[in-house]
């Protein structure tokens, strides 16, 4: 009877552990902290409604799945400081995305995204805009209302211009241009005093870097096509802060 009793205790406790595991929610079986959730490479076609009611997140990863949209629910998450979205199947961006007044960084490289909503440009915190390897034509004029903005990504696009309004982002240091079809820079660019570094080899059929750029004095790397005239001003700062590094 002692081994009955014993046998039939452990197999109740069995099944209630698992009638408790298959209660858990997607984000208890997925955080690795209380204000992180990571769903990459999970085979997801759309975000568990979980993440959408969990408005303390902070951090949502969601690369390597395969997400053709983002539902305007993604406005939810108001506390949301960091959003990756690479490596899925997206071909635009929500205009609720613009509810997500304190993200720093927004990751979503690697999708089929044509255009950005203007709205866009209400993120006025964010950091980080990581746009390589998509199919972007244009960038809306609001990119020049992102008055935080330290790094912008873009390489891999069909960009055939930039919007003169670059110029108001007064925080960007990094920009990376490389393999797009631009034809010129604008001349804005040379207004943001802080730019530190410029990534423009295979970035279009510009013949040269344009003499205005020479008013960038922290600038401290330029990389260009192996044949890309430059404006003396550059060559002869070689010598000092700026590397010039040629592909």
């Amino acid at each position: 009877m002692t081994f009955l009793f014993t046998r039939v205790y452990w197999m109740l406790s069995f099944i209630c552990f698992l009638l408790i595991a298959s209660s858990c929610t997607v984000v208890d079986r997925i955080q690795y902290g209380a204000t992180l959730a990571d769903l990459s490479k999970k085979g997801l076609d759309s975000i568990p409604d979980d993440i959408y009611s969990d408005t303390s997140l902070r951090v949502l990863r969601l690369y390597g799945n395969s997400l053709d949209s983002l539902s305007f629910r993604i406005g939810d998450l108001v506390n949301l400081e960091e959003l990756y979205l690479g490596r899925n199947d997206l071909k635009t961006l929500p205009h609720e995305i613009a509810n997500l007044k304190k993200l720093r960084i927004l990751s979503v490289q690697y999708n089929n995204i044509k255009e950005l909503p203007a709205e866009i440009g209400q993120l006025d915190r964010l950091e980080q805009l990581i746009l390589n390897q998509n199919e972007l034509r244009c960038l809306p004029s609001t990119l020049g209302d992102m008055k935080s903005l330290q790094m912008l990504q873009v390489k891999y696009n069909f960009l055939d211009s930039l919007p003169s309004s670059i110029g108001e982002c007064q925080q960007l240091q990094f920009i990376y241009l490389n393999r797009n079809n631009l034809l010129a820079l604008p001349e804005s660019l040379s207004e943001i005093s802080g730019l530190k570094e410029i990534y423009m080899a295979g970035a279009g059929q510009m013949t040269d870097v344009p003499e205005i750029l020479c008013k960038l004095r922290m600038l401290e790397v330029l990389e260009v096509d192996q044949f890309t005239p430059l404006p003396t001003c550059f060559v002869v700062r070689q010598t000092g802060r700026l590397t010039i590094i040629r592909r």
